[in-house]
């Protein structure tokens, strides 16, 4: 066997020379990587000046054309108004023959802004004026030529004209507007402007106080034809924007210059800030990644790995909610569909005659069905408020019809048990209206006033009472005569399936109310809590914003007036049918549709009796709230277009959500008007008025006449 042969290690000066030559490249290689960092950020910060200070004359510019456009508009709009003030004082004349305390009341207007408003008529060839009023004002005086050839143009181009021109040390402006009458006629305004051009000086209130503006009459830049000066004349060397304004048939000429950065100082400075701050950043950055190099490769490779875990958990999670909401669907179909059968045969055999003993065990059949029925939608409302799928439509609530509506469902269960039932309701002059979800509201207060019933003593006692509000907020108290809960176990209570014991009692219950309701107390904007003392019973409290109730809102702001006495309701007048089940928005919609005397309104506080009343009544026009306590609202719109007899009668859809999507779909859905909560008075109003006007052009047939939407 032959040795093996032993490899000889290199000296130390065989190593060294190795060893320099490794190093100098990296050194080398460190120092081109930060001067080549320094060198891109640099060109990069310069390049960055150069645009910033691109776009900023590029948007001073913008914005100086859009402040052109905007008095362009203003005058336009100006000139407008005086047309229609001017022709309003010349029908007037017209109509009443001479100069009366009308047409003083419709000169008064203009003449204050010291103009003379006047009418003039073609007597014998020439125009004289018939009515004035003003500082110039004469009656019977005929009109100077100039004048009268600005009157012909008028007339010629039936509409209002402008003109300046020089009389004397001053200019005469004069515009006119013809008026229909037998003999031609025209209502002028004229006045008087200085030799030389009034400047108007800015001042920190002005609108216009970063910009030179001149006016002038007509299409060139003349000074005959200058007007006015805003600030200073604009200077031609600052490249000022020309833009003309149409007044009546004539045209104006804008010329408008900034003397002051209209996008502000810092603005302009921002580009030079920028080269700076890049330069020194520059400097830092090339210094750090001379430090940082040698940790390049182990931080990308941490980066890799925390990205690597960071999706897999994203992809987890996805997974895992995908998983949670199909799990959830299924089981609310799968579980919903034997329930039907248990529960339906269940009172089938309710109906039959059975003995004590089969009655009794048919009775805990359907008790059981139904509790575990109650147990699946509490369960899909809290996953629907976790996944933010749970539809809200937050409004003015009323609280003390909530509360008695609340107390009326739950005496019976209160009768079983012997428990008093106590209500304070809402002592006056507090406010009587909170923000919430009606429906969702209502379901909190049940939970909290039949577990004071369920976890009280025999002969106990329930009182639901409203607190003096603070911060804004209406504080509901729910407070009974139980065992009371130990602090301790308060936020236990709001634990899903937790129910401190009650399980081993015969008392039935799921153990996720209370957190459903806190739950939903918390995406309305409320809270809810509890306060309580062992042996001395519970206080359940939920607190909301307190808002104004719907009528008190809409008197505050002067859209309805004070209701009129009440009138006979005639069987032959056009109905509107209105689906709300919130008594306050009923009494809302009342007092707006009292501005229409001509018409009934049938109110419907069921989506079923909703349907059933348009069938009978065939109304013009159903005002129909998404949020009913039977069926949704789009259900019944739904029902409304596939029934022959009702599908072509209008539908408004009253609602307060006022997603884009909700209102596409709803007005796919064949309704014809999607309003928003608060109401908009004049909007509803409207779509009633075209609602009549269209059944009173065809009038529907008795029985089954269908009505065209508006």
């Amino acid at each position: 066997m032959e040795p093996v042969p032993r490899l000889s290690r290199p000296s130390l000066a065989q190593r060294l020379p190795r060893r320099i030559t490794e190093r100098v490249p990296h050194r080398v290689t460190r120092y081109a990587l930060a001067g080549g960092v320094f060198a891109v950020i640099a060109v990069i910060t310069v390049v960055a000046a150069l645009v910033l200070r691109s776009v900023v004359s590029a948007q001073e510019r913008r914005l100086l054309n859009e402040r052109a456009a905007e008095l362009s508009a203003y005058l336009n709009a100006s000139g407008q108004q005086t047309a229609a003030q001017l022709t309003a004082v010349g029908e007037a004349t017209v109509a009443r023959g001479a100069p009366d305390r009308l047409f003083h009341s419709l000169a008064t207007a203009l003449v204050t802004q010291g103009r003379t408003v006047a009418v003039a008529q073609l007597k014998g060839g020439h125009f004289v004026t018939i009515a004035a009023d003003g500082k110039l004002a004469t009656v019977g005086q005929r009109i100077p030529p100039a004048t009268e050839a600005l009157f012909r143009r008028a007339l010629a181009k039936h509409g209002m004209v402008f003109s300046l021109y020089r009389d004397g040390a001053v200019k005469r402006y004069v515009q006119a507007v013809p008026v229909a009458a037998r003999a031609p006629t025209l209502a002028f305004a004229t006045g008087l402007l200085p030799a030389k051009p009034t400047t108007v000086p800015t001042t920190k209130t002005s609108p216009y106080r970063e910009l030179d503006v001149a006016i002038y009459v007509g299409t060139q830049a003349t000074d005959s034809a200058l007007i006015l000066i805003n600030g200073a004349r604009p200077d031609p060397d600052a490249h000022p924007v020309h833009v003309l304004a149409a007044i009546g048939v004539d045209q104006v000429l804008i010329v408008t210059a900034a003397h002051a950065p209209l996008v502000g100082s810092f603005t302009h400075a921002v580009p030079w800030l920028v080269l700076a701050g890049g330069l020194l950043l520059a400097v830092l950055v090339a210094l750090l990644v001379h430090v940082l190099a040698r940790r390049r490769e182990y931080a990308l490779k941490l980066v890799e790995q925390r990205t690597r875990a960071m999706h897999q958990a994203q992809l987890a999670a996805e997974a895992a909610n995908r998983s949670k909401s199909e799990f959830l669907s299924r089981m609310s179909h799968e579980l919903r569909t034997p329930l039907n059968a248990v529960l339906g045969f269940s009172q089938l055999l309710e109906l039959d005659d059975l003995s004590t003993d089969q009655e009794q065990s048919v009775r805990q059949i359907t008790r059981g069905g139904r509790h575990l029925l109650d147990l699946i939608n509490e369960i899909l409302d809290i996953s629907q408020i976790e996944t933010g799928m749970l539809a809200l439509s937050p409004e003015a609530v009323p609280v003390r019809a909530l509360i008695a509506e609340t107390l009326d469902l739950l005496r019976s269960l209160a009768a079983e048990r012997g428990i008093t039932l106590l209500s304070d309701g809402m002592p006056p002059g507090r406010p009587a209206y909170v923000f919430a979800d009606r429906q969702r509201l209502k379901q909190i207060l049940l939970n909290l006033v039949g577990n004071g019933i369920k976890y009280n003593r025999e002969g106990g006692t329930v009182s639901i009472t409203c607190v003096e509000p603070t911060g804004g907020t209406l504080r509901i108290q729910v407070t009974d005569t139980g065992p009371g809960i130990a602090p301790e176990h308060f936020e236990l209570l709001f634990t899903p399936f937790e129910r401190l014991g009650a399980e081993r009692t015969t008392i039935e219950g799921t153990g996720i109310g209370l957190a459903l309701s806190r739950r939903l107390a918390d995406v309305m904007g409320g809270a809810l809590g509890v306060e309580s003392t062992p042996g001395r019973g519970s206080t359940f409290w939920v607190e909301f914003p307190v808002v104004e109730g719907p009528v008190d809102r809409l008197e505050r702001l002067g859209e309805v007036g004070d209701a009129p006495a009440a009138m006979p309701v005639a069987a032959d007048r056009p109905a509107i049918l209105h689906v709300e089940d919130n008594l306050a928005n009923i009494q809302l919609v009342e007092r707006v549709l009292a501005q229409r005397p001509g018409v009934r309104l049938i109110p419907a506080m069921q989506g079923r009796l909703g349907l059933e009343l348009a069938r009978q009544h065939h109304p013009v026009l159903v005002l129909l709230d998404l949020n009913l306590a039977d069926v949704g609202g789009e259900e019944v719109l739904r029902a409304l277009r596939d029934d022959p007899v009702t599908a072509t009668i209008p539908v408004v859809i009253i609602s307060a959500d006022a997603m884009p999507r909700q209102v596409q779909r709803l007005l796919s859905a064949g309704a014809t008007a999607y309003l928003t909560k608060p109401i908009d008075v004049r909007q509803l109003l409207e779509l009633v008025d075209r609602a009549l006007a269209t059944g009173a052009d065809e009038p529907a047939a008795a029985g089954h006449a269908s009505r065209p939407a508006p």
